[in-house]
């Protein structure tokens, strides 16, 4: 029996062992949350979950299956350390988010929103899920927060990259002018000669495309 199979039938040793493998890439993880330490445990507790719901026979590398579980548990510690900032910035957001689109008509990325709610864009993204009172649409945080190109985020990086490039050409470039370059919806409308509605239903479509080849990648 392979190790995953061990610590599914209740081997703790074999836990143990595979937890200790995989402890670096929850440190890699760790790094993109302002409260590390917080992040880190919360981070080996979605590692524990991960290897106990991995299914070999998938055919998935365990590392491709192990981040989004890892970073949703992560993200229960952004949760909790925004405290009493959160009404706040989620003021600060929208009071800018409304001048920029009366002033310009354009909506600006995630990243210009949080820099003036005084916030990190995974905090935000965070806080406006939890504002809306809806289902959390994994997806939306999950590209509203890509990591760094230069930074020390590899792994993730790596696995939306090759998500993206396995989506078609049209659905991939939306997502990447939307979410990394931060482009409006307006401003590619007016780009392709087409209506925001337009741009909206397509990047819906593209949204869903992706979250369906993140879950079975």
């Amino acid at each position: 029996m392979s190790l995953y199979s061990l610590a599914q039938a209740g081997d703790p040793d074999a836990l143990s062992a595979l937890v200790r493998q995989h402890m670096p890439l929850v440190g890699a993880l760790s790094r993109r949350f302002p409260d590390q330490e917080d992040a880190f445990q919360q981070g080996c507790i979605g590692l524990v979950k991960a290897i106990r719901k991995y299914r070999e026979d998938t055919g998935n590398q365990f590392s491709t299956y192990a981040v989004p579980v890892i970073l949703g548990e992560m993200r229960k510690s952004v949760s909790r350390t925004l405290g009493w900032r959160s009404r706040a910035a989620l003021n600060r957001a929208k009071a800018y988010q409304e001048e920029r689109l009366n002033t310009t008509g354009q909506m600006p990325s995630i990243h210009e929103i949080a820099l003036h709610a005084g916030v990190r864009p995974e905090e935000l993204a965070l806080l406006m899920e939890q504002a809306k009172g809806t289902v959390r649409d994994e997806t939306g945080t999950l590209l509203s927060s890509f990591p760094d190109p230069l930074g020390e985020n590899w792994l993730l990086r790596y696995c939306i990259l090759d998500v993206l490039a396995r989506l078609p050409q049209k659905e991939s470039w939306l997502i990447r002018e939307r979410f990394v370059s931060g482009r409006s919806q307006a401003d590619l409308a007016q780009a392709m000669n087409t209506t925001q509605s337009t741009i909206s239903r397509q990047e819906k479509q593209a949204r869903q495309h992706f979250a369906a080849m993140w879950q079975d990648s």
